[in-house]
C-alpha cells in the first residue's frame, strides 16, 4: 500500500514531463497531505471528508487564479473581459472538458454533453446566484447592485450559441463526430476573436 502511495511521487519517464512535475510537487504534497485518498482500504470509509476538502482547495485554487488574474489584467492593461474569457472561463473549464473528453472518448457522448450544459447551468444559476444571495443576507441589502459592463451582449452569446449547438447536432442527424468537433472549435475560436475585437 505504501508502495502505491509513494508511486505518484516518482519521476515520470519522458524527461518532458520532468518540469510540469516538479513545478505540481508541492500541491501534490499538499493534496496528498489533506484530501485522504479513499482508494485505499485505510481511508475508504473517509469519502465526506475527501470531498468536502477537494471542494476547499478547488475554492482557494480558483480565488487564487482569480486575483493572479485581475493583478495581470491590471499590469498589462487588458481589459476584465478578456481575462474572463481567455484565462479565468478557461482555467475553470479545464476539469469539466477534461470529464467530457474522458466520456466522449468511451462514446458516451450523452454524458460529455450534459456534463458540459450542466456545469454552465450551475456556474450560471449557482456560481452567480449563491454569492449574491450571501452578499445581500450578509450586509443586509434590499438589492445587490450589478455593473452591467456589457452583460446584456454576453447573454445574448450564450443563447445564440446555444441553439447553434442544437443546431450543428439537429443538422449532423444527432450524431458526435469529426465534422462536429471542428465546427464547434470554429465556433468558440470565433467567439474568442470577437470578444477580443469588441473588448
Amino acid at each position: 500500500m505504501l508502495t502505491l502511495a509513494l508511486l505518484r511521487f516518482q519521476l515520470p519517464e519522458s524527461a518532458g514531463e520532468w518540469p510540469m512535475f516538479i513545478m505540481g510537487l508541492p500541491l501534490l504534497v499538499l493534496f496528498s497531505i489533506s484530501i485522504p485518498d479513499c482508494a485505499t482500504k485505510k481511508w475508504e470509509k473517509w469519502y465526506v471528508v475527501s470531498f468536502i476538502s477537494s471542494i476547499l482547495w478547488i475554492g482557494v485554487l480558483c480565488h487564487i487564479m482569480v486575483e493572479f488574474a485581475v493583478g495581470i489584467a491590471c499590469i498589462c492593461k487588458i481589459e476584465p473581459i478578456i481575462m474572463g474569457i481567455l484565462v479565468l472561463a478557461v482555467g475553470t473549464s479545464v476539469p469539466d472538458a477534461i470529464g467530457s473528453m474522458i466520456a466522449a472518448r468511451n462514446g458516451e457522448a450523452d454524458m460529455a454533453i450534459a456534463n458540459a450544459v450542466g456545469s454552465n447551468v450551475f456556474d450560471v444559476l449557482l456560481g452567480l446566484g449563491f454569492p449574491w444571495f450571501l452578499a445581500i443576507i450578509i450586509r443586509k441589502l434590499d438589492f445587490y447592485p450589478v455593473a452591467k459592463d456589457g452583460i446584456e451582449l454576453a447573454v445574448l452569446i450564450l443563447f445564440v450559441t446555444v441553439l447553434l449547438f442544437v443546431a450543428v447536432l439537429a443538422f449532423n442527424k444527432w450524431q458526435m463526430n469529426t465534422n462536429v468537433g471542428k465546427g464547434l472549435f470554429s465556433l468558440y475560436v470565433l467567439y474568442v476573436v470577437f470578444t477580443i475585437l469588441t473588448a
